[in-house]
């Protein structure tokens, strides 16, 4: 059965007269459309095939969309509202995890469970990744969330979009989702592979964020100048930043390429990383903040998560030590 969460009514429409008013106080809202219950196992040593017996474990709600709603938290840059599905006892679990912890969500409950997920970590920063099975998403639930956003969005400095949709589910939710925000002239950030013709096609800013092998994926190249290249050639206008673990990053726009030298750390759990980029870049483009330079501020953020056992959380000051030591390149593509 639904229970009763922290539905809040975010804003009320707005007068045109008032949007530009409003739209710079940096409320970030999150599609988040699949989330998990997470569970993190710590072991010494984790053997394939083998009885192995954790020493540490932490569960918490988790998803590409939480995770970024917590980087958001610890970097004190933004406001987030969470936009999810839920249901299920996984659900429950995820609901009362967002609550407890004061997360600001608007949730869409399911007739089927939240997946869950358990990532097991080494002491040698090794990661295994177990996801759970998710559930297609109804068209009247898909119909209900497309509600909500268009109700909160004149109260946004940007949309983001984030991580997959659950098995099955109709992919043109994103570019529903995506309309609607430049109907409300409100910017997007996509960390998605999902529906991405859609939301790219769209007249207004769009931030691409996704990782160097989904970027290929996208580009169908192999070579990350030439797939710069023909992403801005495909879709002029908009801005594309590429993540690459510990490895180079590149953001392009306007036919300029900026690649960044990321400096090392020690790796405690690379998982949130990605979406720890994603939530920084987001706050800092709805403040208008150059491109390059919210991109700078997001790997770092990445790079001080690492160095953290939970998906989302970092130190904004180890962060800002790495941005300084970060080196950035320019080229004209």
């Amino acid at each position: 059965m639904p229970r009763k969460t922290n539905d809040l009514i975010w804003c009320l429409p707005l007068f045109e007269s008032d949007y530009n008013m409003i739209k710079n106080k940096k409320k970030v809202i999150v599609l988040g459309a699949n989330p998990a219950w997470q569970k993190t196992l710590f072991f010494h040593n984790l053997n394939a095939g083998k009885v192995n017996r954790a020493y540490h474990e932490e569960n918490y709600p988790s998803g590409k969309g939480v995770n970024f709603c917590r980087a958001l938290r610890y970097s004190k840059l933004a406001e987030t509202l969470l936009l999810q599905f839920a249901g299920g006892n996984n659900g429950k679990l995820l609901c009362d995890g967002l609550d407890a912890a004061g997360f600001q969500h608007q949730t869409v409950f399911t007739g089927s469970e939240t997946r869950n997920c358990v990532t097991c970590l080494d002491d040698s920063g090794n990661m295994t990744e177990l996801i759970g099975v998710s559930h297609k998403i109804l068209p009247d639930e898909a119909n209900a969330m497309l509600d909500k956003l268009r109700a909160v969005l004149p109260c946004s400095g940007i949309l983001a979009i984030t991580g997959s949709l659950p098995d099955g589910s109709d992919p043109q939710l994103y570019g529903k989702a995506a309309k609607l925000a430049m109907e409300h002239r409100v910017p997007i950030l996509v960390d998605a592979l999902i529906g991405l013709p859609e939301v790219l096609s769209q007249n207004g800013t769009v931030i691409l964020k996704v990782n160097r092998e989904e970027f290929f994926k996208i580009t169908g190249e192999s070579e990350i100048f030439q797939a710069h290249r023909k992403a801005e050639k495909s879709y002029p206008g908009k801005v594309f930043a590429v993540t690459n673990g510990g490895e180079n990053a590149t953001l392009s726009y306007d036919n300029v390429l900026f690649e960044y030298i990321l400096p090392p750390v020690k790796v405690v759990n690379p998982l949130g990383s990605g979406d720890t980029a994603s939530a920084v870049m987001s706050a800092l483009c709805a403040e208008r903040k150059p491109f390059q330079e919210a991109f700078r501020q997001a790997l770092a953020a990445a790079s001080a998560n690492c160095t953290t056992a939970k998906a989302g959380e970092y130190d904004p000051d180890c962060a800002n030590d790495l941005a300084q030591q970060m080196q950035i390149t320019q080229h004209n593509l």
